[in-house]
């Protein structure tokens, strides 16, 4: 019968294997490139903006969204070696929004609650039709 006599790891080998693992996990966090930046996505009432935030923040890179339903924006922190604005916004936009240079599909637009058909409303302030800013409606 083989035994294999083990090797205990010195305190030297330790500090070496923590400095490693420092590098390595310091290495990983300087490829992420996060930036924030605001866009113009077209809207018209709160289940627009839930809408919208939801398929950002679900988007792979994403790491946080906010919609301002008034100023037609939104913001966008995202790290760049995952994601780009570009994919974050034709997602949107496939979903019926036009999304900065992304212009949502007719049929997808059309399919969207009345509410929220935002290109029929051009130059209306009111952006929630008197249902308040959280309204649903059954999908």
């Amino acid at each position: 019968m083989y035994f294999c006599k083990r090797k205990s790891i010195d305190t030297n080998d330790m500090k070496k294997l923590l400095f490693l693992a420092a590098m390595l996990l310091m290495a990983g966090m300087a490829n992420a490139k996060v930036v924030e930046k605001t866009f113009t996505v077209r809207g018209h009432c709160g289940m627009c903006k839930n809408r919208i935030e939801t398929v950002a923040t679900g988007s792979e890179g994403v790491q946080e969204a906010a919609y301002d339903l008034q100023a037609q924006s939104l913001r966008l922190v995202y790290d760049t070696k995952v994601t780009s604005a570009n994919k974050v916004l034709k997602r949107i936009a496939a979903i019926g929004y036009d999304a900065g240079r992304f212009k949502a599909p007719k049929e997808v637009y059309e399919a969207l609650e009345p509410c929220c058909h935002y290109r029929e409303i051009e130059g209306v302030n009111d952006h929630d039709h008197g249902h308040g800013e959280g309204h649903h409606h059954a999908e």
